[in-house]
């Protein structure tokens, strides 16, 4: 390389040294460039999701099914003053109800709760995106584990009922030793 070219190429590394070192600390202090949600917007996402999703379950009317569905309007979950049971609900199911975990963002499920709290009869505070991402941050749903079936379970030794106490083995008494 000649001489000027590498003068030019430190100077230029220098102006974007300079440059990144001013920039950091701007950029640290910086906001999301997407505001939160009014409420009124909340309602109206929530609305949309609501009656694309859920609407098929707990009805229009916000009353469910009798005896299969339970209902939203006036329901004693939708409208407790603390929404952590409703977030963890609707985030990781419950009954039959499917899990939305994987399926809506934080500020999502906030709308849809907050529409719900806010829709029919019911009167409750709306619900924010930090909540719902401090529900999902303390909490996880715990799987269904369905025992095996008899029929399934092999014979011999390795039925759980003809397994040998472990306080009783010995090096002997192991397969294959």
């Amino acid at each position: 390389m000649t001489r000027s070219v590498t003068a030019r190429l430190a100077a230029l590394v220098s102006i974007v040294a300079i440059t990144l070192a001013a920039a950091i600390p701007i950029l640290s202090n910086a906001h999301d460039a997407t505001p939160a949600m009014t409420v009124d917007e909340q309602i109206e996402r929530g609305a949309q999701i609501y009656y694309s999703v859920c609407v098929a379950c707990h009805q229009a009317d916000g009353n469910g099914v009798a005896g299969i569905y339970l209902p939203l309007n006036n329901g004693a979950i939708p409208n407790l003053e603390d929404p952590t049971l409703f977030i963890y609900t609707v985030l990781y199911g419950r009954g039959g109800m499917p899990r939305f975990n994987g399926t809506y963002s934080d500020e999502d499920i906030a709308a849809i709760i907050t529409f719900v709290r806010q829709e029919w009869d019911n009167n409750a505070s709306p619900v924010t995106a930090e909540q719902v991402k401090a529900v999902r941050d303390n909490y996880s749903a715990t799987p269904i584990v369905s025992p095996t079936p008899d029929a399934q379970i092999p014979e011999g030794k390795n039925h759980p009922e003809e397994r040998q106490d472990p306080s009783e083995a010995s090096p002997e008494s192991t397969p294959g030793a």
